[in-house]
């Protein structure tokens, strides 16, 4: 498998020769406000530039979206994306919604499985602070779904990937973890917070317990960065990750988000 970070928790995943795009966000930088009630870089959202051309990350077989959040699926790719590419979402109500977008292929991922392309992906469960009671609140006066989804590739030839999606690190995870038996996993570890103190998605701390519960598996840290309330940078990732000699951690260390150019370097983990 190939994994291209491309930018926040936009990456373009080539498995068993088929290439999947994920949770794409496409508009320019500042197109959309900060978070309310959290940190914020002060540059809006997205805070940086696709590091290439969108024409680029059209010529996929098939898109992800783990969920509707703006970060995940906003209305740039709503616009731009071909609305014949088979499209897999979380839930029925996510998949009207995007038909009403006009796509024609959209189709739905459950704990059982569904095939493409002799490829299963499985849904898996996450923790996008649903259990918090306040930023549960806040969704709701937000008018914002709380769930959100994994998926886990398997095929044979191919290393089992699990892109564990906006969660954090919980029994739902490690239960993924167990019953599926992943050899990578990607893992959002943007640290954002809604509101301020209340997390959304795995940070360093989450990562650390993640890789000393699973040492045996290598870990990739996308989403980080990228969002006006990601309380984590690759700088200080990096930094904690060589003081607690996570070495099998894998992250773009370059402290300036792009111009790095993960699209043009991908890591292929054979």
């Amino acid at each position: 498998m190939i994994f291209q970070q491309i930018r926040s928790a936009t990456s373009i995943i080539t498995y068993a020769d088929k290439r999947f795009l994920i949770d794409p966000m496409l508009a320019p930088q500042g197109t959309y406000p900060a978070i309310p009630y959290t940190v914020s870089t002060g540059k809006g959202n997205p805070d940086c530039e696709l590091p290439c051309q969108i024409e680029d990350l059209l010529n996929v077989d098939a898109v992800i979206v783990t969920h509707l959040h703006f970060d995940h699926f906003d209305e740039t790719a709503a616009k731009l994306l071909p609305k014949h590419l088979p499209l897999f979402s979380q839930s029925a109500e996510d998949a009207e919604k995007l038909n009403e977008s006009g796509f024609k292929d959209v189709r739905i991922l459950d704990e059982n499985g569904i095939t493409f392309s002799g490829i299963t992906l499985i849904k898996t469960p996450c923790d996008h602070g649903s259990s918090d009671a306040v930023t549960s609140f806040f969704y709701q006066e937000a008018d914002l779904e709380k769930d959100a989804c994994g998926v886990v590739f398997k095929t044979n030839g191919e290393k089992t990937f699990y892109l564990a999606g906006d969660t954090i690190f919980y029994q739902g995870v490690s239960n993924a973890i167990c019953q599926y038996r992943p050899q990578v996993i990607a893992v959002n570890a943007a640290g954002a917070q809604f509101p301020l103190g209340h997390a959304l998605i795995m940070n360093q701390y989450d990562v650390l317990v993640l890789m000393r519960k699973f040492p045996e598996i290598e870990v990739i840290a996308t989403h980080v960065e990228g969002v006006s309330h990601a309380t984590v940078t690759r700088s200080l990732l990096r930094d904690f990750a060589q003081e607690n000699q996570l070495t099998k951690l894998r992250f773009l260390t370059t402290d300036k988000l792009f111009p790095f150019n993960f699209f043009a370097q991908p890591l292929r983990l054979k």
